[in-house]
Parts: structure tokens; sequence; C-alpha cells
């Protein structure tokens, strides 16, 4: 698929098919609920962006923690029945496979979905145009800031 012209079309889904709100609060990051509704939202969105679809998480762990939980609540079969499923990894060599692979996916019509980190290896200097990124995708929590007690 090749579009004619640039197009942009930011959107902030507040509430999944339940209802339930999705949110970036640090303290639902583990929330069953929340972590549903980010992947019922990739599910569906792999029905109807053609081509790649580039998602980004806060860290590797994060990452890991709700790909297995996809995977125990069957979200990511729903998603495979769609599109190619690739994911960084903290190994270049796997990393750079599956970027190949992902990129192989675009291009010969499959289409496939990139699991990444934000500020991974993915991330910083690989080129997302055209068919490579029709949609970026967040799942994001805020990160608790720490702070020093004062000291008198």
């Amino acid at each position: 698929m090749t579009l004619a012209r640039i197009c942009l079309c930011p959107m902030i889904v507040g509430r999944g098919n339940d209802q339930v709100a999705i949110t970036t609060k640090f303290e639902t990051r583990d929330d069953m609920s929340v972590i549903r509704n980010y992947g019922n939202l990739l599910a569906e969105m792999s029905t109807v962006v053609p081509d790649g679809i580039v998602c980004f998480f806060v860290s590797y762990q994060y990452m890991e923690a709700v790909v297995s939980i996809w995977h125990d609540q069957g979200i990511i079969s729903n998603i495979q029945r769609n599109k190619l499923l690739f994911i960084e990894t903290q190994d270049s060599a796997e990393t750079s496979l599956a970027l190949h692979n992902y990129q192989r996916a675009c291009e010969n019509g499959r289409g496939a979905i990139l699991l990444s980190v934000a500020r991974g290896k993915v991330s910083e200097g690989i080129d997302f145009d055209h068919h490579y990124g029709r949609a970026v995708y967040y799942v994001w929590h805020s990160i608790r800031l720490y702070t020093k007690p004062d000291f008198e």
C-alpha cells in the first residue's frame, strides 16, 4: 500500500471495550484490566492498519511481563491471526534478525508488529517510514520518581 500524501492521525484512547480506563498512571502498571485493554487495542489495530505497526514499551522488563500476560490471555494468538509478531530483545543479533524479518513481512504484504523498547536498539536510528510504520503504539506507564529525603 502506498499513500500519495503524508497522513498523520494522533489518537489517545481513554477506555477499552469493557469501559475500563486505559491509563498511564504508575499505580496501574500491573492492573490486569489495563494490560488486557492495551493488548486488545493492539489486536484490533492489527485488523485495520495495513503493513507495519511499531509498538513501544517503557522497558524490556515491562514488555516481557506484558507479553507473557497477553500470551496467557490469548491476545497474542488474536494478533497473530492478522500480522506476524516480532520482539526486540537485549541481544543485538536476535534484534537484527527480528527487524529484518519484520521489514520483509511489511514488504511482502503480510504485515507485522514489532514490539520494542523506547530508547532501545530499534528506536534509535531506524527509519520506520511508509509501510514499515503505518502506526506507532505506546504501551506506557509513568516512571515513579524517587527523591532523597531532606536532611536538616
